[in-house]
């Protein structure tokens, strides 16, 4: 069945499919002509998933499924919230997420939209839709005023300190979490204050204040031990391990197998696999990290490189470049370490782009703010033109002239806020220095273009080009960061124009750029690589450096995807650096080795 609200939204039942745990207590419904056993059988769903274990808590939901349909709007919407936490802890957030937004088409009460915005946030961050999750906590925010209901007040005011602390804004994030422990103290509801505690915790960590940090993590680690909340106390013990890692080693060491143990009763995949980092890295510190430990290492990629965790997975890679140089293994070291930056440079795309979306959300709340303002200066104009009308024609003449005056007014600040708006979306995706599309941008857009050709059978072939500026730190270390910086803009400009649009030419490293282009052969890609090598009289000047660049192709195949078509282009390039530079090689997708190098 379906319930709709008033404007016609829908939300619809998802079965959760969990099998039963041994010896599981099922909370027994007798009738659903009777709605305080629905909500007795709710409460009692919820007290288990913050208590017990969600999935005993998912069990009784199933039990509850058939009624609830039939429910009261609040028991309705407490049951899918609750299920959407399920969803989100058994990596399942999109679902969970696509649940809570369904939530909010209906006309809920202000405390359960609030608990519905602050889940969508929370999930949207994972999920790395960051203006999605800044939109939902600035409605929560206008919308705490208007309950007196501290449950989802203080969720609310944990998912801003945890969102305002993760772009740098820490003092707002201490003071949202503070405010947040403050209730949950007030009410003398422990599971509250061991939640609050286990946002704010992190948020002093960034910002610094190791001891404060230190401080909230063994409050929340001992309130959330009181309440029986096994997940939260093995978040808490990760980020405490975390956090003593660099100074108390061996104390980290403890207290990241307990959060792994916490973690694992709990089934919360993503905490575990983050606190089983921790404890690789704490092994290194200690000198305990061997050979043996190698399929954890593996595993740990695996995972974090499927769900692209840059963050994590950058950690991971630094870890295995350390391990490999104690062993003299210097090439596999170098392999990690370039690994370490494409992912570093990943985490901080992203990190970027959420610091981003949270600076656009606040410039469009204030230009809407703006345009607020100037529509109630023109309806005050307007009421004192009508007042002004019955007395005397000069002043109803003078009334006009001054609403035109302002209407043109907020016309011109409606285009400039527009103009920058669209300025601000264009250098978001640009690279400053050469003017090229960004790492970010160029990844985006060119996994489009794979699958446009993974659906087109048309002739024609898509060649991924990589291209690496020769001994370019020779040229910052003898001409200067000036010069090499005019390199990497005149190497820009000569690509751009040797592979003009549609091509998709970006700046994706330091001195590294990279080209996806579909011509109807490979020899026209070619055909271009070689006038771009050609000289140019008209962009070099007497005295520039000689620049030359290395050259990786790789075709694109059925079925690739833009990170498998870019490792091939990279061992192309690689190829190309070992054999002296200034050539290309092409990978084993183009064709017939006979295409050489450009000597």
């Amino acid at each position: 069945m379906r319930r709709t609200n008033r404007s016609g939204g829908s939300v619809s039942r998802v079965a959760g499919g969990l099998a039963l745990m041994l010896g599981l207590l099922h909370w027994s419904i007798v009738t659903a002509d009777e709605p305080q056993d629905v909500r007795a059988a709710l409460d009692r769903a919820v007290e288990v998933s913050y208590q017990d274990h969600w999935r005993n808590a998912q069990a009784l939901l199933d039990d509850l499924a058939p009624l609830i349909d039939q429910a009261e709007l609040r028991e309705y919407a407490d049951f899918h919230l609750l299920e959407a936490r399920h969803l989100a802890l058994a990596d399942r957030s999109r679902e969970g997420l696509d649940r809570a937004m369904s939530l909010l088409e209906l006309d809920l009460p202000t405390g359960q939209r609030l608990r519905a915005l602050q889940f969508a946030a929370n999930i949207s961050v994972l999920l790395r839709r960051y203006e999605a999750a800044f939109e939902f906590l600035g409605e929560g925010l206008q919308l705490d005023p208007q309950t007196d209901d501290t449950g989802p007040r203080i969720a609310t005011f944990n998912m801003a300190a945890y969102m305002f602390g993760r772009v740098g804004e820490h003092q707002a994030g201490i003071e949202f979490g503070e405010l947040a422990l403050a209730l949950a103290q007030e009410s003398g509801d422990l599971n509250q204050a061991c939640v609050a505690r286990q946002r704010l915790a992190p948020v002093y960590k960034w910002a610094g204040e190791s001891v404060q940090a230190e401080q909230v993590y063994r409050r929340g680690i001992a309130d959330c031990q009181a309440v029986g909340n096994t997940l939260f106390v093995g978040v808490l013990q990760h980020g405490l391990a975390d956090l003593l890692r660099p100074q108390r080693p061996g104390e980290a060491l403890v207290l990241a197998d307990e959060a792994i143990a916490a973690l694992v009763d709990s089934v919360y995949p993503l905490g575990e696999f983050e606190a089983r980092m921790v404890r690789a890295e704490v092994l290194h510190d200690l000198g305990l990290l061997g050979q043996e430990e190698e399929p954890e290492l593996a595993e740990l990629a695996a995972y974090f490189g499927e769900r692209e965790l840059w963050d994590q997975q950058a950690r991971l890679e630094w870890l295995q470049a350390r391990q490999a140089e104690q062993r003299a293994e210097f090439e596999t070291a170098l392999v990690h370490l370039r690994a370490y930056l494409q992912a570093r440079e990943s985490f901080l795309g992203r990190d970027r782009a959420m610091r981003l979306a949270y600076l656009q959300v606040e410039f469009e709340s204030r230009s809407q703010q703006q345009e607020i303002e100037l529509l109630r200066e023109t309806a005050r104009v307007a009421q004192l033109e009508a007042e002004a009308a019955a007395q005397q024609r000069r002043v109803r003449t003078f009334a006009l002239l001054s609403l035109g005056l302002t209407l043109a007014l907020a016309l011109v600040l409606l285009f400039r806020v527009v103009r920058s708006r669209l300025r601000f979306r264009d250098l978001s995706r640009q690279d400053r220095l050469s003017g090229l599309v960004n790492h970010s941008w160029f990844f985006e857009q060119g996994q489009r273009v794979l699958q446009t050709a993974d659906r087109d059978d048309s002739s024609g072939v898509v060649v991924m080009v990589l291209a690496d500026i020769d001994h370019f730190k020779q040229v910052n270390d003898i001409h200067g960061h000036r010069v090499g910086d005019e390199v990497i803009g005149r190497t820009a400009r000569r690509l751009r124009e040797v592979f003009p649009e549609p091509a998709l030419v970006g700046r994706i490293g330091g001195e590294e750029f990279a080209i996806l282009v579909r011509m109807s052969d490979l020899d026209q890609v070619l055909a271009r690589i070689e006038q771009f090598r050609q000289a140019d009289p008209d962009g070099v000047r007497a005295g520039d450096p000689d620049v030359t660049l290395s050259f990786g192709l790789a075709c694109f195949r059925a079925g690739d995807d833009l990170e498998t078509l870019r490792d091939r282009a990279d061992q192309a390039l690689y190829q190309a650096k070992r054999d002296g530079r200034d050539c290309y090689r092409l990978d084993a997708s183009c064709g017939a080795p006979a295409r050489a190098a450009l000597q």
